[in-house]
């Protein structure tokens, strides 16, 4: 409904194959938490069912807001550029979370670009801001599962060309998001803006 106010997430995305890759130990750890948990809903844990994905940050806004968004984010990422990104490992937070980690190099080009979209979106108020980047695997885990996930899930290999931020929109009906746009890092390089053309 026009006017009607929704949340939305920034984040970056893996391409489709570690999209699939990271659906893959998502499912691979529901079914061996059920076989180890059976008392539990089918494996069911938090986030399991969420594409693959590093949270910037979010908000909440209609349409008109949502735009004006875009069109800020549009002019501020104009001279970001593209990069190739590696995640190398598996690690936990407090809290139960568990998660697939960047290199250092891809986690200081995650939280410089992320800082970027976070100030872009300040007049918006962005809420749930992250900077340290990860890719989660299973959110409020249970100590003794979250053991579990540590000691079934050892390694990882996940690589990906960061090309820009995607937009995605809360559906509370499935509870979970869903894609509704995306903007480009620009590449443009600076030293060349406004100096396109010469007069003699």
């Amino acid at each position: 409904m026009e006017g009607s106010v929704s949340k939305y997430s920034f984040v970056f995305q893996p391409d489709e194959a570690g999209l699939e890759m990271v659906d893959g130990f998502k499912q691979q750890l529901r079914v061996a938490l059920a076989e180890e948990f059976p008392d539990k809903e089918k494996g069911w844990y938090h986030s399991c069912n969420s594409k693959a994905h590093v949270t910037i940050c979010a908000f909440a806004g209609d349409d008109d807001t949502l735009a004006q968004a875009i069109t800020a984010l549009q002019q501020s990422l104009r001279y970001e550029r593209s990069q190739y990104l590696y995640f190398d490992h598996f690690s936990s937070f407090a809290g139960g979370a568990f998660y697939i980690g960047p290199t250092l190099h891809a986690r200081s080009y995650l939280r410089d670009r992320s800082r970027k979209v976070v100030q872009t979106l300040s007049p918006f108020d962005p809420i749930e801001i992250s900077d340290e980047p990860h890719i989660s695997i299973g959110r409020r885990l249970e100590p003794e599962r979250l053991e579990f996930a540590k000691k079934l899930l050892r390694s990882v290999d996940l690589s990906f060309m960061c090309t820009g931020v995607h937009i995605r929109r809360f559906n509370p009906d499935i509870g979970q998001y869903e894609p509704v746009d995306f903007v480009k890092f620009g590449n443009q390089s600076k030293e060349n803006s406004g100096q396109l053309s010469f007069k003699f």
